[in-house]
């Protein structure tokens, strides 16, 4: 028999988006998004062209991922639909507001996002180390809420002994106190955390820079960054996080081909 390897002690926090999930249909998103804004603010007394919308939810969402992925900043849900409404001059009722929060929160869900191959298998053989799991993802649009019953419904909630949830935090990635917290939250210190993710700014960059370990998620099989792990497929994520554990000039991991 086949001793698993032993990762006691270690923690390994995941990134969601694109690494253990995919955003699905992402032109549905936003095809409901625009379609359920333009009914609400037709119905509220704010009618606007289809057009308009479109350009204002897209123009909102870009800036918003920019300041997040540079800044590491998390906006409200106030402030994500006031990005969105005041270029279209709308001056919205406490109401209105809150249909539009619901819209605003739920839309992902459009997209049908579902599992990465070969996710639950990974999970369930890092949980076989004994390695602390934690959930660390930035949330932007999607709520906390929606992303806690989102995990939940594609059953990878019992995994994780830990969520991050940047709009819990009010922080997001790459900041260094998101990685932190995740050393704080396991009564450890960052060197023994690794953390896996497949945005190289956010994940990689900014747990490299807070003093954890990365191992970097490129399923499509992009060239790798010098000196930092890197997997194409989560069935060699375990032998990655063993290897990370080494120290940066020992590294010997190399992936199948």
């Amino acid at each position: 028999m086949t001793t698993a390897p032993d990762l006691s002690g270690w923690t390994v926090s995941l990134d969601l988006w694109g690494t253990l999930i995919v955003h699905g249909d992402q032109a549905a998103v936003t095809d409901w998004r625009v379609a359920e804004f333009t009914r609400v603010l037709d119905a509220f007394g704010h009618a606007r062209s289809s057009f308009q919308i479109r350009h204002a939810v897209t123009t909102a969402d870009r800036l918003a991922l920019h300041r997040q992925r540079h800044d590491g900043t998390q906006p409200t849900v106030g402030e994500l639909l006031a990005g969105i409404l005041d270029p279209l001059a709308v001056q919205a009722t406490a109401e209105m507001l809150s249909v539009l929060e619901v819209v605003h929160t739920h839309a992902s869900l459009r997209g049908c996002p579902h599992p990465i191959e070969g996710a639950q298998d990974a999970l369930r053989a890092l949980a076989g180390t004994g390695a602390r799991l934690v959930l660390t993802s930035n949330t932007l649009s999607t709520s906390p809420q929606v992303h806690r019953q989102m995990i939940d419904d594609l059953e990878l909630s019992p995994f994780f002994a830990d969520m991050l949830l940047s709009g819990e935090l009010g922080i997001a990635k790459p900041r260094p106190e998101v990685f932190a917290t995740i050393a704080e939250r396991a009564n450890t210190t960052p060197e023994r955390v690794v953390h896996v993710g497949d945005d190289w700014l956010t994940d990689i960059r900014g747990a490299l820079d807070a003093g954890c370990r990365a191992v970097h998620y490129r399923p499509t099989g992009r060239p790798a960054r010098p000196d930092v792990l890197a997997i194409t497929a989560l069935d060699q994520l375990v032998d990655a996080v063993l290897a990370a554990r080494l120290p940066a000039d020992a590294l010997s991991y190399s992936e199948p081909r």
